[in-house]
């Protein structure tokens, strides 16, 4: 009884696998093609609308009119409940990103999107860069007039995709619920009519295993188990002439086996080289790692130390203008003292007038040497601190500079905005990015030189604009410049490391975002920092 129950049970179980197995491979097929129908909806669905975005807005991307396409697809994406954003990419490397809550125009976008741009249209069930969430976006070419203009991608809500797939899921658990049952009964009854014979046959392989090679299948069917009963004897037999040819390849084999041992300790010794060998290999690269991180170090020290000589350079030269009316002052005052002196004409009120005028001028200029003192220290743990404040503090250290070549100065405050980080680091930045303007007016030797300033707030972030109207940056350098060393100037004029030092103090000491882009005048140097 024992036997039976075994092998029933196996039998049941190879029956009852074999027609699972079957049952997912439809089931696989079935979930695949649901999956494909409930795509090709939402695919369908997602080309009207962008056929529909693309004939009202054609016009207005012919004509580069971005204020309606902003405005007419913000509105579409409100009414539309599942729809989550809408990207207009041009041509020209130009991206309108709109979204229920607010619309960004970017120079680029992430590749994951540029990637499904095309001659077709496409869609995907992909992580959206711009939502940061998982979306069914599709992007469709934006043709009319024979003429490609770019593409528009439309990321939707998985709101209804998931409940339709999760309704698909539940429906068809119910069917394979009921599709087990019905299998398992099925492989029962299999199961009970094939063990019967099996079982006589096993009891003859339990006597061969016992060394019996004279016992003898009984059964006779015309069925495919009589065959096996007939075949089983005529093995039986066969076993017998095989003994002694077994014993043979006994013999045979155990010689191979030791031919074979040898060659794997014959391997297992060269491993053993080998392995030495890499150990080797590990420590000299452990040393190059070292030399390595020992060199960048060194490098950085020596970016610092250039950094700091670079910006002293500034300074002495901000300073030289600072001074140069004062000394003037002081050198004429003390001349008039001589002359009168010399002549006769002096007086004693009118002497000690110029004392006194030679005396506040002096305190001027020891002032001056205590500004540039106090900016140029390091702070040593961050602080509120107002940005138009140190933006006015900067002015006044490059001010002399900026008069002496004519450059005139445009601020526009939207607001007070309050930060925390390094004020002077910060101030630092900013004068960075002031004398850079400097040079490149006065290099390029420009008409009514201006640098328009504008602190506002956007995102939640104190945002400082520097713009200034030198032409802008050359588009094959722009990417370059705050890159360590690089330098437009001549040697003698710059060392390639205050806009470096700058986006540094910026974004990994203050969490903020420094970057750059040309407008039609010239360069925009943006400075964004979180504010309290």
């Amino acid at each position: 009884m024992v036997s039976i129950n075994r092998i029933s049970l196996k039998i049941f179980i190879s029956m009852f696998l074999s027609i699972l197995f079957f049952s997912v491979i439809f089931s696989i097929y079935y979930v695949k093609n649901q999956k494909k129908e409930i795509i090709d909806s939402m695919q369908l669905e997602a080309k009207s609308i962008a056929k529909m975005i693309v004939y009202v807005t054609s016009d207005a991307i012919v004509l580069n009119d971005g204020a309606y396409i902003v405005e007419f697809n913000h509105e579409f994406l409100s009414q539309h409940e599942l729809l989550k954003s809408i990207i207009i990419s041009k041509n020209s490397n130009e991206y309108f990103i709109i979204k229920k809550d607010k619309w960004l125009f970017e120079k680029s976008i992430d590749s994951s999107f540029t990637k499904l741009e095309g001659d077709t249209a496409r869609a995907k069930i992909m992580k959206s860069k711009v939502l940061d969430e998982m979306v069914f976006h599709y992007t469709y070419p934006i043709v009319f007039s024979a003429t490609n203009w770019g593409h528009i991608h439309l990321s939707f809500s998985l709101e209804q995709y998931n409940k339709r797939i999760t309704s698909m899921y539940v429906s068809f658990s119910l069917f394979f619920i009921v599709l087990l049952f019905i299998t398992s009964l099925v492989s029962y009854f299999i199961a009970k009519s094939f063990s019967k014979p099996i079982i006589k046959l096993n009891e003859i392989a339990n006597e061969i295993s016992h060394g019996n090679l004279q016992v003898r299948s009984d059964y006779k069917s015309k069925d495919e188990f009589g065959q096996l009963s007939n075949s089983f004897n005529k093995m039986i037999s066969k076993i017998q002439s095989s003994q002694e040819q077994l014993k043979e390849s006994h013999e045979e084999l155990e010689n191979r086996v030791e031919i074979r041992t040898l060659e794997l300790n014959e391997t297992n010794k060269k491993l053993e080289e080998k392995t030495i060998e890499l150990e080797y290999l590990n420590k000299q690269l452990d040393k190059k790692v070292k030399d390595e991180v020992e060199k960048r170090t060194d490098q950085e020290r020596l970016l610092i130390q250039q950094s700091r000589l670079a910006a002293m350079g500034e300074m002495i030269g901000n300073i030289a203008h600072q001074w140069r009316q004062p000394l003037s002052i002081i050198t004429t005052a003390a001349s008039g003292i001589k002359v009168e002196k010399e002549f006769g004409i002096s007086s004693e009120k009118e002497e000690l007038n110029k004392v006194e005028t030679i005396m506040k001028t002096s305190i001027y200029l020891s002032n001056t040497i205590e500004d540039f003192s106090n900016f140029f220290k390091p702070n040593k743990e961050k602080e509120n601190f107002n940005i138009e404040t140190m933006l006015k503090q900067s002015l006044e250290l490059v001010g002399a500079s900026f008069k002496y070549y004519h450059i005139s100065v445009n601020i526009d405050v939207e607001k007070e905005i309050i930060v925390n980080g390094f004020a002077n680091e910060y101030a630092q930045a900013i004068m960075n990015i002031l004398n850079n303007a400097k040079d490149i007016l006065v290099d390029r030797s420009i008409q009514n030189p201006t640098i328009d300033l504008k602190i506002y707030e956007k995102n939640g972030l104190g945002v400082l604009a520097i713009k200034d109207n030198a032409g802008g940056i050359d588009n094959n350098i722009i990417d370059k410049i705050f890159e360590p060393y690089f330098t437009t100037k001549h040697k003698s004029q710059g060392t390639g490391i205050g806009l470096y030092m700058s986006k540094m103090i910026i974004e990994e000491n203050m969490q903020g975002e420094l970057k750059v882009e040309n407008s039609k005048d010239g360069a925009v140097f943006t400075i964004s920092v979180p504010n309290i």
